[in-house]
């Protein structure tokens, strides 16, 4: 028998490739027509689902942190001899009034919501006037103000205005000049201080100040309070 030539292989190969695909077909188109006959849908070799979905759920986060979280007044006492019977203590204002000793403190606490929703921000202290102070006399108050502006706006309404954090007995209402303007006593309740503190980087906290009237009869002893914040998503 004579030798089968590369063209005849090739040739042959192309047929039966052919006569497959053919055979195929058929095959395919008889199988299509039994499942049409049946009301199912044809085989067509196309992908059924020809696009591909990512989907990502991101969820809620309330948190809130003190970011400036200590003020240290260090030691000191009354000044007797310039006459004066109490020292005055306060993040805001220096020198100290009749006092001595003491280190100044130009910062009070920073409040910073860094959670993904607005909070309704209340606060309050661990320990009343008079246990923190010991005696009669003394004084031990509070002011919050906005660290960034625009971080405290107005809840109620559809007109989200920014207003001044509430530290007086007045509510804080859309006008800033309605809260915010005095310093308040602390309290071992929880104040409402900002009806909504933005979430936003740019905007996000809150300035607590602090102001101490120390009396010249005061026990001789440290004195530690400590504020509790609270947020609440709305």
């Amino acid at each position: 028998m004579g030798e089968i030539s590369n063209k005849t292989i090739l040739a042959l190969l192309v047929a039966t490739v052919v006569v497959s695909l053919g055979g195929a077909y058929i095959s395919i188109s008889a199988v299509n027509s039994r499942l049409s006959s049946v009301g199912l849908a044809p085989i067509t070799g196309f992908a059924t689902i020809p696009n591909g979905t990512a989907t990502v759920t991101v969820q809620t986060v309330s948190s809130i942190k003190f970011s400036d979280s200590s003020v240290a007044f260090g030691t000191g006492s009354v000044n007797t001899t310039g006459s004066y019977s109490n020292c005055s203590l306060s993040t805001v204002y220096t020198p100290y009034k009749g006092c001595v000793g003491f280190d100044d403190q130009i910062n009070g606490f920073t409040v910073e919501n860094d959670g993904n929703t607005n909070l309704s921000v209340e606060l309050r202290s661990n320990i009343s006037l008079a246990t923190f102070i010991g005696t009669g006399g003394g004084d031990f108050r509070w002011n919050v103000s906005v660290n960034e502006a625009g971080s405290c706006v107005n809840k109620s309404g559809t007109d989200r205005t920014a207003v001044e954090p509430n530290t007086t007995d007045d509510g804080c209402g859309g006008d800033t000049s309605d809260c915010g303007a005095e310093w308040e006593q602390i309290s071992t309740s929880n104040k409402n201080i900002c009806p909504s503190l933005l979430f936003i980087d740019a905007s996000d906290s809150l300035d607590i100040d602090i102001n101490i009237t120390i009396p010249l009869d005061a026990p001789a002893e440290a004195k530690i309070a400590g504020f509790i914040i609270t947020g609440t998503g709305e």
